[in-house]
């Protein structure tokens, strides 16, 4: 069964944003085909307030709520637990997509329990 993941990358090549620096979002759909990008999804926060605020919380969520996984560099705590609840998991990491994607695909090739 397929399934959705998030990454915050400027340059669609690693992983290289904050979580609250993300303006966007890269979806891509990991699957038995293997991985397709379904597309780039716009960060719309409340202008003034800061990316871990609840109302923007709820935002990342919503925007999220089709993904089981975010990939970031960093996350804080408090991001990371709201997301989390959720059912979002969330990664912290420095590789590149093509790490990502291989890494995920192996396991779902060897039979070992996906992200979700």
């Amino acid at each position: 069964m397929p399934y959705r993941i998030a990454i915050a990358s400027s340059d669609g090549e690693s992983v290289n944003l904050h979580f609250g620096q993300a303006a966007n979002l890269l979806i891509y759909e990991i699957g038995d085909d293997g991985v397709a990008f379904i597309e780039d999804r716009e960060v719309r926060l409340i202008t003034g307030q800061a990316a871990h605020t609840e109302d923007n919380l709820n935002i990342f969520a919503a925007l999220l709520k089709d993904c089981s996984a975010i990939f970031v560099r960093r996350i804080g705590a408090q991001s990371k637990k709201h997301l989390i609840t959720k059912n979002i998991k969330c990664f912290e990491v420095d590789f590149s997509l093509n790490h990502i994607f291989n890494t995920l695909l192996k396991n779902q090739q060897r039979g070992r329990v996906r992200i979700l």
